[in-house]
């Protein structure tokens, strides 16, 4: 399945790739996701949890990023097994920051998500309507972990 999405964070660039590029703060900002442990320079273990209509899904795996500073995108790839026989599922993403008017910053993902399993009998739009979610609901929290960081960084 396929899933463009763009949303705007009200951050510079420099700040919203920062922050991107910092896998630990990405998990924290994403609800369901959790980081274990690094395994390399670039991959780490870890998993997601989530509901997807009447199933509540849960998936230990692995996630590598490969950086590119200069364009300021992201290739991601993950790969889990789901809990209880929730089958699998696999993930190729590319995130792009780019800086618009002012200090608003877009980023634009594209993904392609593979699902086995009784998730995948789910319909297309169920999925959808859970992915778009997840986008709203990070860039929500990412927007705040910037504005929080702002805070302690102007001091009281």
């Amino acid at each position: 399945m396929r899933i463009e999405e763009r949303f705007t964070v009200d951050a510079p660039a420099d700040r919203v790739w920062a922050f991107l590029t910092q896998p630990e703060r990405v998990a924290e900002a994403l609800p369901g996701a959790e980081i274990d442990e690094q395994i390399d320079d670039r991959t780490y273990s870890g998993g997601m949890a989530m509901k997807v209509g009447p199933l509540a899904v849960a998936y230990t795996g692995t996630v590598s990023f490969d950086l590119d500073e200069e364009e300021r995108s992201a290739a991601v790839h993950a790969q889990g097994r789901g809990k209880a026989g929730m089958g699998t599922a696999s993930m190729k993403m590319t995130s792009r920051v780019s800086g618009l008017s002012g200090s608003e910053t877009a980023v634009d993902v594209e993904a392609d998500v593979t699902v086995t399993g009784l998730v995948a009998q789910l319909s297309r739009g169920m999925i959808q309507i859970v992915s778009k979610k997840m986008f709203a609901d990070f860039a929500a929290n990412l927007s705040a972990a910037l504005a929080t960081s702002d805070q302690e960084e102007d001091g009281p």
